[in-house]
């Protein structure tokens, strides 16, 4: 009974009264034909008004067609129960544990990490935001900071924050889809020092591993290829252990042990099973529950591509 909305029914009023008013005129005779302002059809239909009313509903009905609806879902809660939102317009909410807005920002695409800490030893924290266009250095009322904006030439595929001593002194690790790994700090500017060589395929995992009293950056990529890093960016120690190759986001976990050697690498083979394998001899076993739970955890941090 709708179909036409508003607009249409409005239309079909004025032209029922239109021809009503033709009738009654030819009926009455010529001197009925003479319309005044006592005629009772024109004073019950004013045609002015119901043609503004129609151009106004019109212009709302267009209105109406042209609001986007966007659905905001959680994508990381911090410790103190702050949150960030993101939309399907990948724009990003800052709110409070109340569930204050405390600011947005529009990013590049779905959210892959978020960070905060003191970069710049001010006693404030600040956000550090990925996505795979860029990684972006926000103050603590979301405005951004002149300078910490690092977007590569290429998607990042991989991140990481690490602090190596616990001091606070934090690297921004961005392994990018062209192999290269890189390590920025404070407020974005470029480690000194970092000498890492591109093996050519996308870096799907980077970690921080400390054994016994040394530490690696450990990284993973889509050939399968298993690298033990210096803080330099250089090889530490070769390891047989190997993955499958696969592409897109790759689930690895770690349980790091007295030395790298007995420290075990667990991830899914090309069949979906969890298999770990310790880095000295890389020899593939069935995952325990205990490690098959690690790996799930990982899993579950891993972006979602049904979400914004």
């Amino acid at each position: 009974m709708n179909a036409g909305g508003r607009p249409f029914w409005l239309a079909l009023s004025a032209g029922l009264a239109l021809a009503a008013a033709a009738s009654w005129s030819f009926l009455s005779g010529p001197e009925a034909a003479k319309p005044t302002a006592s005629d009772p059809i024109l004073t019950a239909v004013n045609l002015d008004s119901l043609t503004e009313a129609v151009d106004d509903q019109r212009v709302s009905d267009e209105r109406a067609a042209d609001v986007t609806f966007s659905f905001a879902v959680e994508v990381k809660r911090f410790d103190d129960g702050t949150v960030l939102e993101q939309d399907d317009l990948h724009r990003m909410t800052c709110r409070a544990p109340s569930g204050d807005a405390r600011w947005e920002i529009g990013m590049d695409g779905p959210l892959l990490g978020a960070y905060r800490f003191d970069a710049n030893d001010d006693g404030t924290d600040e956000f550090l935001l990925v996505d795979r266009a860029h990684a972006i250095g926000l103050d603590a009322g979301g405005r951004s900071i002149p300078g910490f904006s690092i977007r590569p030439n290429c998607d990042i595929t991989a991140h990481a924050v690490v602090d190596y001593d616990g001091k606070g002194e934090e690297r921004y690790l961005l392994g990018l889809s062209d192999g290269r790994l890189l390590n920025h700090r404070k407020l974005g500017e470029a480690t000194p020092g970092w000498k890492h060589v591109s093996k050519g395929a996308a870096i799907q995992s980077v970690a921080h591993l400390r054994a016994g009293r040394k530490d690696y950056l450990c990284t993973v990529d889509e050939k399968g290829v298993v690298m033990l890093l210096k803080r330099s960016g250089q090889r530490r120690v070769r390891t047989p252990a190997q993955l499958h190759p696969q592409e897109g986001p790759r689930a690895v976990a770690y349980e790091v042990r007295s030395d790298i050697g007995s420290s075990i690498l667990v991830s899914r083979n090309a069949e979906g099973e969890v298999e770990s394998r310790r880095f000295e001899d890389g020899i593939a076993s069935p995952a325990s529950s205990a490690e098959i739970r690690l790996l799930e955890t990982v899993e579950a941090r891993l972006p979602n591509p049904e979400t914004p």
